[in-house]
């Protein structure tokens, strides 16, 4: 027997090619597959893009930070070289003292400091009491009234009269 010359194994060809045509087809047309690789395509990019920007933002703040350094240590040597030109230039030795203390303590004097600066205290926020029987207006007892005194009874507009 030949097996071409079946009708019905032409027919189950074509039936075979046809689903595989058909699946391939599918496949390639899904609109949704195309739009979840679309998605992780732009997910995968702003990901990528946010990683380059957290790396420029670090930069950023890095060069600044270094920047300010420069400039603090820039302005340090400006001005001790004015103190230094005033100091040898000025006649005036009240002159030439006060610049010391503009240009601020040396690191031989801040060494050299054996007694701690005065202790100067807070403002109090309240008045303290002046008689040693009174209590201050921070004390517990502020304000209370002792036991020892008897409140009077309240009057009232109606008599009562106890019952028994």
């Amino acid at each position: 027997m030949d097996l071409l010359s079946n009708d019905w194994f032409f027919w189950l060809i074509l039936l075979l090619l046809g689903i595989g045509i058909g699946f391939l087809l599918g496949r390639n047309n899904n609109s949704d597959l195309k739009r979840q690789t679309q998605l992780s395509e732009q997910l995968q990019a702003a990901h990528t893009e946010m990683a380059e920007y957290k790396e420029q933002v670090n930069l950023h703040f890095a060069d600044t930070a270094a920047a300010v350094n420069q400039l603090t240590d820039s302005y340090r040597n400006v001005h001790q070289h004015l103190a230094k030109g005033a100091q040898s230039l000025c006649d005036d030795p009240d002159m030439a003292s006060s610049l010391e203390t503009i240009a601020g303590p040396s690191e031989t004097a801040i060494e050299h400091q054996a007694e701690p600066a005065a202790v100067i205290r807070p403002p109090m926020d309240y008045a303290p009491s002046s008689d040693k029987t009174e209590h201050g207006t921070l004390d517990e007892r502020y304000g209370l009234k002792s036991k020892q005194e008897n409140p009077q009874p309240p009057a009232y507009d109606i008599p009562v009269s106890p019952t028994q």
